[in-house]
Order: C-alpha cells, then structure tokens, then sequence
C-alpha cells in the first residue's frame, strides 16, 4: 500500500473542497436579494420588472444640491439592485416621494494641535411608494436616521456620506420581507 504525502493530501483536500462548494452552489441559496434563478431582486416593487418615478424630493437644507444628490443616488441604488426600471416622462407603475424630515451637520476642529476637520452629519428621511394608476400608498419606510463622523476636507463631503447610507438603509427596508 502506497503512502499518501504531505503534496497528496493538499490536493486531495482542495479537490474535496472544490467539489462541496460546486455542490452547495448549485442548491438555491440566495445572497443580498438575489437568488440563483433570477437576476432581480425581491422588493415591495415586484420582481424588478416595474417601472418607476419621482413624485418628489423635499429637502430643508440650506444646500441647494442636496435635492439632486439624493435623487441620483436613489436612482443608483435601485438600478444597482435592480428593483425597477425608471422612467422620467410619462405613465410609471410606482411614484416615489422622498421627504427629507431631519438634518444637521456639526464641524469641528480635533483639537489645538492637530487641523483635522471632524464633522457630525444626521439626516433622517421618508420614503413613500405610491401606485401610479390609483396614488394609493403602498410602502412607507417609516423614519430613517443615520448619524456619523467624517474626518472630511469640506462639510459637504460628510453631508453625501450621510445621505448616501440614509438612502441605503431605505432601500434595504424596502426590501425586507415580513
């Protein structure tokens, strides 16, 4: 009988390995919304295939880019995830409005010593998904806060931070399932 090696057993191993993850791969387990079968996500939208536009974007900043910093990254976060197809002009299946309910942004330096800029950004906001056909309210995301430091050159750079995870979180409870 022939002795396996050190360089035998590597390969057995990898090879075993190999196969449980082609096996495992293969039996309908799902990551991030998206399932092996379909290339759209699950959402309160549908499958994807819908389509969708602004209502609106109220802000209360005094930054006047805030409205359209929030429309194109709710525009990005939908069509990364594939929720809808978006539509400008037009008849759309959903209207979504987006009501931006709190905002404050804090800077400050460290300390005497060091000119790091630290800024403090909260914003919380609304997201409402309307039928197109009828305006009858389908989805409220309810209130959705985020507040965090940035070490940032500008203010506005920690204002798009704080925006763009607000969005996000938005979008992950549209996609929530109970």
């Amino acid at each position: 009988m022939k002795k396996l090696t050190l360089g035998n057993w590597k390969g057995l191993v990898a090879a075993s390995l190999c196969c449980i993850g082609l096996l495992v791969g293969g039996c309908g387990y799902q990551m991030d919304g998206f399932s092996s079968s379909s290339s759209r996500a699950h959402s309160v939208l549908g499958r994807g295939n819908s389509t969708i536009k602004f209502d609106k974007v109220e802000q209360i900043t005094l930054f006047p880019w805030v409205q359209y910093h929030i429309r194109g990254v709710v525009r990005d976060e939908v069509n990364l995830r594939r929720l809808a197809r978006w539509v400008d002009d037009g008849n759309a299946d959903y209207l979504l409005t987006v009501n931006m309910t709190g905002f404050k942004v804090r800077s400050s330096i460290s300390n005497w010593y060091d000119n790091t800029l630290l800024s403090e950004t909260t914003v919380s906001l609304e997201m409402i998904v309307r039928s197109g056909k009828t305006g009858a309210v389908v989805w409220k995301s309810g209130r959705i806060s985020y507040s965090d430091k940035f070490e940032v050159v500008d203010e506005d750079s920690a204002v798009r931070e704080g925006l763009k995870e607000a969005v996000r979180r938005a979008l992950d409870r549209m996609q929530q399932e109970f």
